[in-house]
């Protein structure tokens, strides 16, 4: 079994591009972030040509996920469960069920900056920070209970200074601020297993560079996105990746696709 995970930027904007990731490289399982579509808008049918069962918690402009598999999940959630909304409900978690009772969780964690326009504006970051938690304690459940699970996506998290090409620039960005980091030491400390992190241990290894200020060109790129499996998994992986070549094709997203492949 082969799973993928992309945050596209858009669906609509990214359909050329997925199309020729889907058939270049045959994942069995994609999960997509920052899709940026309702249902009436996801290409459902472009995607069932393609031999694909989706799955989305859409929204309109902003945010947005989705789960792609070739044969049908069940059990699907589009709800972050134990995390209560304060204001308008963003859509940034979906989970699913294989056929084998695996669950497949893709997750679009909150970037947590504040608005241009109010840089002393911290309710992003304690949202993100709130968000990150709830995740937590739902992993730690699913995995005291003994199910397999399958984490993947873009996590908004400069874990370590090598995962960013200048860690300076970003001491006090909510992609790197310590409390950010904590709750994410808090979900790395659960039975999950980081398969690109454990394959590919080394600095410089990217999967998002900015549109702006050259930033392809200059290899300017962050490590954002992740995907884990659950420590009895972990014997299965036979192999994990980052598709960094994609990042150079026209019209595609600022983020890569990352991949594990499941013995």
């Amino acid at each position: 079994m082969k799973i993928m995970s992309w945050n596209v930027a858009s669906i609509r904007a990214r359909m050329e591009a997925l199309k020729k990731v889907l058939s270049t490289w045959n994942p069995d399982i994609v999960m997509l972030q920052e899709i940026k579509a309702t249902d009436e808008q996801f290409p459902f049918l472009d995607l069932k040509s393609l031999g694909f069962h989706a799955y989305i918690s859409g929204q309109k402009a902003y945010n947005g996920v989705a789960l792609l598999s070739k044969d049908p999940l069940s059990n699907v959630i589009t709800a972050l469960p134990g995390f209560v909304e304060d204001a308008d409900v963003q859509a940034r978690f979906i989970e699913g069920q294989t056929e084998s009772g695996a669950h497949v969780i893709c997750v679009y964690v909150p970037n947590g900056n504040p608005p241009m326009k109010d840089p002393a504006d911290t309710s992003r970051l304690a949202y993100k920070l709130k968000w990150m938690a709830a995740l937590t304690v739902h992993i730690q459940g699913l995995l005291k209970a003994g199910v397999p699970v399958i984490l993947g996506g873009d996590f908004n998290v400069i874990e370590r200074d090598g995962d960013v090409y200048n860690p300076d620039l970003y001491r006090d960005n909510a992609l790197m601020v310590p409390s950010v980091r904590a709750k994410f030491a808090d979900l790395n400390a659960l039975a999950l297993h980081n398969t690109i992190r454990a394959l590919h241990p080394e600095n410089g290894l990217y999967s998002f560079w900015d549109f702006q200020m050259g930033a392809w060109r200059r290899n300017h790129g962050m490590l954002l996105d992740h995907l884990f499996v659950s420590d009895d998994l972990k014997a299965h992986v036979a192999d994990a990746g980052i598709l960094k070549e994609v990042r150079g094709w026209e019209k595609t997203s600022d983020h890569v696709p990352i991949w594990c492949e499941l013995k």
